[in-house]
């Protein structure tokens, strides 16, 4: 099941930088990076820390990917 996101998105609309957005949740610019890309899965705990954050709901941010539930 894939899971997409909106964070480069959101990220680019708020003039934040990666760096800068991973310092307020504890995290690495390398972990957004990964996270922007879809090449790392998000924990629930940084869901919850960037959903905080930005001030979303982490449905906002984060979206199963319906074509893959079809799928299965």
């Amino acid at each position: 099941m894939a899971v997409l996101n909106s964070l480069k998105e959101i990220r680019n609309e708020r003039n934040l930088q990666q760096y800068d957005l991973a310092v307020a949740i504890g995290s690495s610019n390398r972990t957004i990076s990964r996270i922007e890309r879809g090449d790392r899965n998000v924990s629930v705990e940084y869901a919850l820390r960037l959903a905080r954050y930005l001030n979303l709901s982490v449905e906002q941010i984060f979206i199963l990917d319906d074509e893959e539930i079809e799928s299965e």
